[in-house]
């Protein structure tokens, strides 16, 4: 029964994505259905043991049979050089001279946004899918888990974090589960369910992390209620409040100290040492942090990686004094060992082996993913100018993460895909770009309280919102397909304005509807509780922000609604 729900589930997807017209680049290639789903317990898996102490990672000498190894360059910036020279720190680039480098096949994985490694695998997150790869014998990437797969019967939807803790690699989905993969037995179990409550907006965890030097202790950063969390297998947590303004980005710990990394109001970001219950104020890195992407602590160094992937800074673990930087080349995530002297950076195809030159070779094989791919940061550039969608005093976007797209949406056990601009009922909505009407629900009949309970029950059933729920929700609706290729949607609209029509052309700028709540399980009882824009972008049936980091989406948004 399970696979005909799942069947049917990406059945409908494919439609609603066939009702677009075909956009400037490629399409995505659908994912073909199995012949059999994947259970809790995975056997072809097959992970080799790590041994009680764990050793450097195995230095891999080129094959005469296989080239010396891939070329490459990281030309100088003498900006970060400068930064490490006014904070007495050491200045590193990584060059052929001083690292190794791993080239995989193209496609293998695109902008991977979380590593984590033990002493024979690392462990990476790349489109949804969880890779193990072989640090030892370099074979091809073999893929552990990904959307659309079931563990304990539930679907997994989009993972977002990876974390080890002893024997066990926990990975976080977007709806708040986490799952455990036992690394010795090779069996997938749920770890922490989280994605069903009652209420309409909840908790949002964007971040999971382990303290290095134990293996129980297991920790969550939140951004709805900021607040940063160690839970333990026996179901104990601890909590530690983080600033109200504060932007979450990452989390770390060792022996009962947490690192957070968060983004301030002027775009900079702070890292904060928490222990017992309060902050330490003797922790306080003076090196500004831009761009923030992920922290790791270990037992020499707090490493930061900021600049977008451009940059890695070692802060020393008590005072977060600048101890080096490391110039990097284009690289998403990054994993330490514990004692911090190893260092592996993961890109676009690549891992970068930190002080290890004579580890460089090709890499084949493993699963492919074709381009473009909605991870890629790149696919959503465009020189076309956008503008707000809603007119008013200080617009901005929202400082919430659970509005941005990629929240979970509990009372559907779902996902958010769009950003939210909260207005009153009846604000004018206008378009963001130039573009052609491809769907406009002017004939739209406000549902029944019977038909928003038979959707509950039915995503609640299933665990999650089929695509049809999903465009229910979505209410009085426009779709503009723009000149750039993507396709914006408009939703939760209370009219839609004369003359919208499939076909219409419309300039940026131009009024197409008035804010409203059509949609929204708010919309039973009233006509304005809960009234808001709700406005996504797409490309070739994927949501702007899909299989990113919460911190990228929101930069993504930024630089499209930039004055």
């Amino acid at each position: 029964m399970r696979q005909l729900r799942l069947l049917w589930l990406l059945l409908l997807g494919s439609a609603l994505a066939c009702a677009a017209p075909p956009s400037v680049v490629a399409p995505l290639p659908e994912t073909p259905v199995p012949t059999s789903w994947p259970t809790a317990t995975v056997t072809a898996v097959s992970l080799p043991t790590p041994t009680t102490n764990p050793t450097a990672i195995p230095t891999l000498q080129p094959s005469p049979t296989v080239p010396a190894g891939p070329q490459w360059q990281n030309p100088l910036d003498e900006t970060m050089r400068e930064t490490a020279v006014s904070h007495n720190a050491v200045f590193y680039n990584l060059s052929p001279e001083n690292s190794g480098l791993w080239q995989y096949d193209l496609g293998s994985f695109w902008h991977p946004i979380a590593l984590v490694m033990n002493d024979t695998t690392a462990f990476l997150l790349d489109g949804g899918r969880v890779l193990a790869l072989d640090l030892g014998r370099g074979a091809a990437p073999r893929l552990l888990l990904q959307p659309g797969d079931f563990v304990a019967d539930l679907l997994v939807q989009e993972p977002l974090d990876l974390a080890l803790v002893g024997q066990q690699l926990l990975v976080l989905d977007r709806v708040g589960d986490v799952y455990a993969l036992d690394l010795a037995t090779a069996v997938w179990q749920l770890e922490r369910h989280e994605r069903p409550i009652e209420t309409t907006s909840s908790h949002y965890f964007v971040a999971l992390g382990h303290d290095a030097a134990s293996s129980d202790r297991r920790l969550r950063l939140e951004t709805s209620y900021h607040y940063a969390q160690y839970y333990f297998a026996d179901g104990r947590e601890r909590l530690w409040d983080l600033p109200e303004t504060a932007l979450p980005v990452d989390v770390s710990g060792l022996a009962d100290q947490v690192y957070v990394l968060w983004r301030n109001d002027d775009g900079t970001a702070t890292v904060g040492l928490f222990q017992e219950t309060r902050r330490l104020a003797a922790f306080a890195p003076a090196v500004t942090i831009t761009q923030p992407r992920q922290i790791v602590a270990t037992e020499t160094a707090v490493y930061v990686l900021d600049e977008a992937g451009r940059r890695l800074l070692s802060l020393q673990p008590e005072t977060g004094a600048l101890q080096a930087v490391f110039q990097l080349p284009n690289v998403a995530t990054f994993a330490s060992n514990l004692a911090g002297d190893q260092l592996l950076f993961a890109g676009r195809g690549q891992l970068f082996f930190w002080q290890q030159p004579e580890n460089s070779r090709f890499v084949a094989g493993g699963p492919i993913l074709a381009a473009p791919q909605p991870h890629d940061t790149a696919v959503w550039q465009t020189n076309l100018a956008y503008a707000w969608p809603i007119s008013g005093d200080y617009l901005d976007l929202t400082s919430r993460d659970l509005q941005m797209p990629g929240a979970p949406r509990h009372y559907r056990q779902g996902v958010h895909e769009g950003t939210d601009f909260y207005w009153a009922k009846g604000t004018p909505v206008y378009a963001a770009a130039a573009g052609t009407v491809i769907r406009a629900t002017v004939a739209y009949e406000t549902p029944t309280e019977r038909a928003f309970n038979r959707r509950r029950a039915e995503n609640l059933e299933l665990g999650y919102t089929p695509p049809d729920n999903l465009d229910f929700y979505r209410g009085r609706q426009i779709w503009i397909l723009q000149a750039d290729g993507l396709v914006a949607r408009y939703a939760h609209l209370s009219e839609i304005a004369a003359g919208i029509v499939e076909g219409t052309a419309v300039t940026a700028g131009q009024q197409i509807g008035l804010i409203g709540n059509s949609g929204s399980p708010a919309s039973v009882d009233s006509e304005t509780a809960d009234a808001h824009l709700h406005f996504e972008l797409w490309l070739d049936g994927h949501y702007l922000g899909q299989f990113l980091r919460p911190i990228e989406i929101r930069e993504l948004l930024e630089r499209r609604f930039a004055p």
